[in-house]
């Protein structure tokens, strides 16, 4: 597994992450012999979150699964999430100091485990204080509960602020990065120009990663979000998706068969290839729990195309290169 440095700390982690959203169909016994392949085949880190499955569901069964396996929680990077909370109208989001000390207790006793390796703060809260994180950050540091900490879906200037208060090193920012959901690049190539790509959504936020050490780990690599010709968002509830093999992609899928053939990968494994010739060195939230998908893009993380090769997969993807 190609092993990278991540965070200010250079934590040495695998590129590739299991993402635990999707095992909501699985008894703990699954998860357990999922876990066990992941780590024969080099994934060591487990992503997971308390929003995740109905009432807390997947961090509950990750704890079972670690009761199950005595020893397992202490082969593995352990990282989870809080924020995000369904309330009784509406979904929201909640940052205060209150909630996240006791939503990081009552995940630690999900998980049945007295730490968490990564603890990040789920999507933005536009009411939050960054006072209250700082407490709160350094309560859970000083306690031992959690070890590193970062965010997910932040931008630049969330960040910039966040950084002002907060002692603790940001040690990643989960974003969404793929072929077909590649803004964080556009607005670079595009600088100083009138195509759709130049629109800045995010604050310059891979430079800014990258600047700060802040690694960033790409969710969803297979998931098709919006049109490449004619820059609208796909509505939110087909946004899921997969792109790969769908007749709405042809241009991108036939590139990747044709660079995946030169490599003897399938045109997933080279997605995975693609994301991670990126010089910001990101790390790859795998949602599969199949092993087949998830032996597979193992196998792109071990190949390194060329740079033509990216530019060719990123224009084929729709993408503007000026």
């Amino acid at each position: 597994m190609k092993m990278i440095e991540i965070g200010p700390q250079k934590l040495k982690m695998p590129a590739l992450i299991q993402g635990l959203m999707r095992i909501t169909h699985m008894t703990a016994g699954e998860v357990v012999e999922l876990i066990e392949k992941d780590l024969e085949l080099g994934i060591t880190f487990l992503d997971n979150a308390d929003i995740y499955g109905a009432d807390h569901f997947c961090e509950k069964l990750l704890g079972e699964a670690f009761a199950k396996s005595p020893g397992l929680r202490d082969k593995v990077t352990l990282q989870t999430k809080c924020g995000i909370v369904n309330g009784s109208l509406t979904k929201y989001y909640d940052y205060s100091e209150k909630h996240i000390l006791e939503a990081c207790d009552a995940s630690l006793k999900r998980l049945n485990t007295d730490h968490i390796d990564i603890y990040l703060l789920h999507r933005p809260d536009a009411l939050y204080e960054p006072e209250e994180i700082a407490s709160a950050f350094d309560k859970l540091e000083q306690s031992g509960k959690v070890l590193n900490f970062g965010v997910s879906n932040m931008n630049t200037a969330q960040l910039t602020y966040l950084r002002k208060f907060v002692k603790q090193p940001i040690t990643v920012n989960q974003l969404h990065f793929t072929l077909t959901h590649t803004g964080m690049v556009d607005s670079a190539l595009c600088t100083n120009r009138a195509e759709y790509g130049a629109f800045d959504h995010d604050g310059g936020i891979l430079d800014y990663c990258r600047f700060n050490d802040c690694t960033i780990q790409a969710w969803s690599p297979f998931r098709a979000v919006k049109s490449k010709w004619t820059g609208e968002f796909i509505p939110l509830k087909v946004e899921s998706r997969p792109f790969i093999g769908s007749d709405e992609f042809p241009a991108v899928n036939a590139k990747l068969n044709e660079v995946g053939k030169r490599y003897g990968i399938s045109p997933g494994a080279t997605v995975i290839a693609w994301i991670l010739r990126h010089p910001a060195k990101m790390q790859i939230v795998l949602g599969s729990t199949k092993t087949a998908r998830i032996e597979d893009a193992c196998e792109g993380a071990k190949v390194e195309i060329t740079r033509e090769e990216w530019y060719e997969l990123y224009s084929a993807a729709g993408n503007v290169i000026p």
